[in-house]
């Protein structure tokens, strides 16, 4: 992977890059995890999407940032009739619903005692075994108007994963501050400083 000086990372576009990076270098046991499993299945070889398709470990850490730090700030429903939701609720016909995933995503009562945590073993046995309610997993949408980018997103999140993974490691700075702040998205108030190490 080149380096040039000069090269800035566009912190908007590469956002969930950067916040997964972040999460790392917070998280060395799942680094180290990822780490050996991309040297273990590509080795030297050139990565290619059979070698990604076998990557779970990865694959798992990658839902878990999406579940944590969603790239989609809010997602709306129109009611196509009258709901009851509960005893409580009624939302009439024509209403919009505005859904904010990462309330979805961090609701105990969804994903357990340990929401808050990060915890990528939770979607071991896929996102129907991490949380009671699948639907509630919403990084990319869901139904009709989920993300057309759905899959190459995923696929560009694991190229650039395991490339960074087979040649660096991470570690936060200590002069990082963990202070997430909503702006649309959920994102770091003072950035992301990453100490980072060719390995």
């Amino acid at each position: 992977m080149d380096t040039r000086k000069g090269d800035i990372l566009d912190y908007k576009r590469y956002r969930n890059e950067i916040n997964g990076s972040s999460r790392l270098a917070l998280h060395p046991y799942w680094q180290a995890r990822a780490r050996a499993e991309v040297l273990e299945i590509c080795g030297d070889e050139i990565l290619d999407a059979e070698k990604l398709g076998k990557m779970k470990v990865l694959k798992m850490i990658i839902q878990e940032i999406l579940r944590l730090y969603s790239g989609v700030g809010f997602t709306a429903r129109e009611a196509l009739a009258d709901v009851q939701i509960g005893k409580k609720v009624c939302v009439p016909k024509g209403v919009n619903i505005w859904i904010w995933p990462a309330a979805l995503h961090r609701d105990p009562e969804l994903w357990g005692s340990d929401a808050l945590k990060f915890n990528p073993e939770r979607f071991a046995n896929g996102i129907s075994g991490a949380c009671k309610i699948p639907q509630a997993y919403i990084p990319f949408g869901l139904g009709p108007r989920t993300c057309p980018g759905m899959n190459l997103g995923m696929m560009e999140l694991k190229v650039m994963f395991a490339m960074l993974l087979a040649k660096f490691s991470f570690s936060l700075s200590p002069n990082y501050q963990h202070v997430p702040k909503f702006d649309i998205l959920l994102e770091p108030k003072y950035g992301v400083k990453l100490l980072v190490r060719r390995v």
